[in-house]
């Protein structure tokens, strides 16, 4: 089936002007033109190309390198598509710690409850400070010591630094503890809906809460993150190659049941 410009612009909300400009620039391909020159029809593939357009741009892809991005064959263009979907789970992430700033900020302006003013300045990433996520491990020890680092590291991001190298150490200590506890579950055949398994996943909501209160949407986002983020993938593999796919599985049932 081909759509006319004016389809694409109705159902894309992209002006007709800037669908001309794809077409110029060769990003979108006309299936035909019709007498008029500005008489172009586009097919399903072409509407697939520019939704991989608005991605790009809205992920800040610079123009330049949409063009060739879009000429990549369909299993690499699956794997940006997958690559997209990670970002805009970080960016998920990452705004919804600055929603909570802003709610607590309303309520006390309001005067419905007090505020330290530490908590100002919480969900707010310092550049060049705290990453988003864990960088790559360069060998397995350092792997092994980054673990619960790179835990505590993408947490603090969204509310702000913990205090001291105690309050650190801790963290990391009640991670460990409890990735091994996840470990020590799949090793003994348990489910993760099972009782055992749900109460180690309440400990894990705990340790989160110390940085953010997540809803149950950004609870399940975050577990979809932990298995699809090629990096916290390393991470887990490094206790057992099955808990990413286990915690992840726990926390959907966690978000359901205390979340909804």
């Amino acid at each position: 089936m081909a759509y006319t410009m004016a389809d694409v612009s109705g159902m894309s909300g992209i002006s007709l002007n800037e669908l001309g400009q794809y077409v110029k620039s060769g990003w979108l391909t006309p299936a035909f033109v019709g007498k008029d020159p500005n008489d172009v029809y586009v097919e399903q593939p072409e509407l697939l190309k520019l939704q991989q357009i608005l991605f790009c741009k809205e992920l800040g892809v610079e123009q330049e390198e949409i063009g060739s991005m879009l000429q990549e064959d369909p299993h690499d263009i699956i794997h940006m598509m997958q690559q997209q979907r990670i970002q805009l789970l970080e960016k998920t992430l990452y705004l919804h710690g600055l929603i909570q700033t802003l709610d607590k900020t309303i309520s006390h302006l309001q005067g419905e409850q007090e505020l330290e003013v530490r908590d100002l300045y919480q969900g707010f990433v310092k550049k060049g400070h705290h990453s988003m996520l864990p960088e790559s491990p360069t060998n397995e020890s350092v792997a092994t010591q980054g673990r619960h680092r790179a835990e505590a590291e993408s947490a603090m991001s969204y509310e702000g630094e913990i205090k001291t190298k105690e309050d650190y150490l801790d963290s990391q200590e009640k991670i460990d503890r409890i990735n091994r506890d996840l470990q020590q579950a799949i090793e003994d055949g348990l489910r993760p809906e099972s009782p055992e398994v749900q109460q180690i996943i309440g400990r894990h909501l705990e340790w989160i809460k110390d940085y953010y209160t997540p809803t149950a949407e950004i609870y399940r986002d975050l577990g979809n993150l932990y298995v699809e983020h090629q990096n916290f993938r390393q991470m887990y593999d490094g206790y057992h190659p099955k808990l990413a796919e286990f915690l992840r599985d726990g926390m959907m049932i966690k978000a359901e049941q205390d979340l909804a």
